[in-house]
């Protein structure tokens, strides 16, 4: 079956375990998602004493999706799992001016708390307080870094991976790429992987979500297909949030965190289309190349989000692609002259028929390294593909439940030259990767916090 076939018989098998989930489930798991936000607070009268049973309502600007839960016996509220964004929320209780408060951000796993002191007053009368919520979050002992769509759409990043803007983040580490022996060189097993130490913990111990889901490559190093050192699909990350100490158990991983979260589509629409440019035209020769290698880079692509039907359905798809061919400037070990006469030790030897069209194969070396050994350098070239596709439905069903299903398939091959073998020129076959994950997910709110988190990566 060839690589190409696979992949298909895997998505497809992906969308029949999706509508296997999806159309066979009927219950919930208690669960809070590890990617979304919440809200919670106390309402009290103008004398500081508790209401309960105020109605407290909160919006998401972006797609108008209103949840209201009533306060308790203390005047307590939660509204759990919400999807990041800008909100504003009110309380309101007959008897009362109904209370308005805006500039609500909430960011990846943020617990906000918003008060509200309610004056007595016709319901129909409202305040509105145009402030600020503040941003520390006063529930969690986490100890974490946010990174938000401002950053990652401003600050310069060489390959458009985003996974390194974790580098902000204090007692961050970053290392060499890995590959065979941190060579950078791509592994047959796992490929070039991003490698960087939170804290001083290994490697291997952090992890990356997405969604909630784990997006980590093979062997827990680093995310995505890895074959070409990189993490696509940076147009369709809303943000993230580095966690580094004392979080919960609920994530995973012993070293760090890395929590992202997928745009989802809005009541407008919008795009981007673009394309990134690298060749050696632009470059300067490095100072141990004798000419300058050859290089072309290309990564293009667009993305798209918007309603589908205006404050109920919603989509958002993202697709990038990566061209890239690279020479190397490398040394390779062959047979010194000697070896090509039959030369050994000073005695001249016959040289098997069966050897000569072999040994005819390597070049005169132009150095030599020691006896019957000798080392030319020459340019390899180092080529690679990616692709990376992330699609997100979001739907509102009803005021108290939402649905979205978000795919992603990041398929990448790339050969490179092969410097362990003593023959200059040699390649390995391509190395292919084919990644695909489905993350369908329910949240729904029948007087407490309920969640179904399904995931699918055969």
């Amino acid at each position: 079956m060839s690589l190409n076939s696979y992949c298909s018989s895997r998505v497809a098998r992906l969308a029949v375990m999706l509508l296997t989930l999806c159309g066979g489930w009927s219950g919930v798991l208690h669960a809070q998602g590890a990617g979304n936000a919440s809200v919670l607070g106390t309402v009290t009268d103008s004398a500081g004493a508790v209401v309960p049973g105020a109605s407290v309502q909160v919006k998401n600007i972006a797609t108008g999706r209103a949840q209201e839960v009533p306060t308790d016996e203390q005047g307590r509220y939660t509204i759990a799992d919400l999807p990041i964004g800008e909100y504003e929320a009110q309380a309101s209780l007959p008897g009362f001016q109904t209370t308005v408060r805006r500039g609500i951000k909430l960011t990846v796993g943020a617990q906000a708390i918003v008060d509200f002191s309610l004056s007595v007053g016709r319901t129909q009368e409202s305040l509105t307080v145009e402030s600020q919520v503040s941003q520390v979050d006063t529930v969690s002992t986490a100890v974490a870094a946010y990174v938000e769509q401002k950053q990652i759409n401003d600050l310069p990043l060489n390959g458009r991976n985003f996974t390194d803007l974790v580098a902000l983040v204090p007692g961050v580490a970053t290392g060499s790429q890995i590959g065979n022996a941190g060579t950078g060189v791509p592994n047959l097993l796992y490929g070039v992987e991003s490698n960087f130490s939170i804290s001083g913990a290994r490697a291997e111990g952090q992890a990356y979500l997405l969604d909630n889901t784990n997006i980590q490559g093979f062997w827990n190093h680093g995310s995505g297909s890895g074959v070409m050192g990189t993490t696509l699909g940076i147009e369709g990350i809303a943000e993230f949030s580095v966690l580094t100490n004392t979080y919960s158990a609920q994530f995973g991983g012993n070293g760090a965190v890395v929590n992202a979260v997928s745009r989802s589509g809005t009541n407008n629409l919008h795009g981007s289309a673009y394309e990134f440019l690298r060749n050696s035209a632009l470059d300067a020769r490095n100072f141990f190349d004798g000419v300058k290698p050859p290089f072309r880079q290309n990564q293009f692509g667009a993305s798209l989000g918007g309603p589908i039907k205006k404050d109920k359905l919603f989509f958002f798809v993202n697709d990038e692609e990566l061209r890239k061919s690279l020479g190397q400037t490398v040394v390779a070990l062959v047979p010194d002259a000697n070896a090509h006469r039959g030369i050994v030790n000073g005695q001249t030897v016959p040289i098997p028929p069966a050897i000569a069209p072999i040994l005819a194969l390597y070049p005169i070396p132009t150095t030599q390294v020691a006896p019957g050994v000798g080392s030319i350098q020459e340019v390899d070239t180092q080529t690679g593909n990616e692709n990376y596709l992330l699609g997100r439905i979001d739907y509102t069903m009803s005021d108290k439940d939402s649905l979205f299903v978000r795919y992603v398939r990041d398929f990448g091959d790339a050969t490179m030259p092969f410097l362990a073998s003593p023959m200059a020129g040699s390649g390995i076959h391509p190395q292919p990767i084919c990644d695909d994950r489905v993350a369908p997910g329910d949240f729904a709110d029948h007087g407490e916090p309920v969640a179904l988190q399904l995931h699918a990566d055969p």
